[in-house]
């Protein structure tokens, strides 16, 4: 948005197309400001992510579908706040989820 004030950025997501990132999961890219990022992620019915350790804090909030993750069954209104240095080795979902998460940008 061209009118923002100098250190912000609006998104409307409605209005963004999705990007495929990997095999069964689309993302928009919403912002990023000081190192971190908001994103919205599409993942695909029977998607599993792949284990990775987490360098930095990362949240994440489901709109809808269910999804597991450290094998913990969340749907929609769910939320997971994972800290600096823990372990993800378990994200999975069999319906189908969207969802939205902050963490550090990609480098």
């Amino acid at each position: 948005m061209s009118d923002a004030p100098e250190g912000w950025t609006f998104t409307d997501s409605g209005s963004m197309a999705w990007q495929v990132v990997g095999e069964g999961v689309a993302m928009k890219a919403l912002g990023a400001a000081d190192g971190r990022m908001i994103a919205t992620f599409q993942f695909q019915p029977g998607y599993v992510g792949g284990a990775h350790q987490h360098g930095e804090p990362e949240f994440s909030y489901i709109l809808e579908g269910s999804l597991i993750s450290q094998g913990v069954l969340m749907t929609a209104g769910h939320a997971y706040a994972a800290q600096s240095g823990t372990a993800h080795d378990d994200f999975r979902t069999e319906t189908g989820c969207t969802l939205v998460s902050v963490f550090a940008v990609p480098g």
